[in-house]
């Protein structure tokens, strides 16, 4: 199964608040009451996020706090993804895994998962977080948009 970590999931929810109040400046404590996320499990993460990402910049003092560093429609699902939980691998036998596979040297697939690996990680780099945001569904085709919301009501 492939599942993003509980921190990424929440970082998500912490750039999103934070995107929907572009230039303003939020603290770890507002970010925790508005978000419902534990204010400890929001310190933790900003500080992993202005550490390992340009997503968010930290300003000192009375009025500081956290504000989003990029527009939201620059930032990438994926750049969440593997500014928290590193390269998206999803076999120990894709290239950049940080795992060996030891049935390598017998292993009839050979590699072959990296196509597979490849086209997830552009699907996922092709989604910003603007879009992950919007209340539109940015995975309907257009073509296809008003049949399926008419078989989902």
């Amino acid at each position: 199964m492939i599942k993003l970590s509980k921190m990424t999931d929440y970082a998500v929810v912490c750039l999103g608040t934070l995107a929907r109040r572009p230039g303003y400046s939020m603290s770890a404590n507002e970010l925790s009451k508005e978000t419902g996320l534990a204010l400890y499990t929001v310190q933790k993460l900003l500080k992993l996020l202005v550490s390992k990402s340009d997503f968010v910049k930290a300003n000192r003092g009375a009025l500081g706090g956290y504000m989003l560093n990029r527009n939201s429609a620059e930032i990438s699902v994926v750049e969440i993804i593997e500014a928290l939980d590193g390269p998206i691998t999803l076999t120990s036998c894709v290239n950049n895994s940080e795992s060996f596979c030891e049935s390598s040297d017998i292993c009839f697939l050979g590699g072959k998962w990296n196509k597979i690996n490849e086209i997830i990680r552009k699907s996922l780099n092709d989604i910003s977080l603007k879009e992950l945001l919007s209340y539109e569904n940015p995975f309907l085709i257009d073509d296809n948009k008003d049949a399926l919301i008419d078989r989902i009501n």
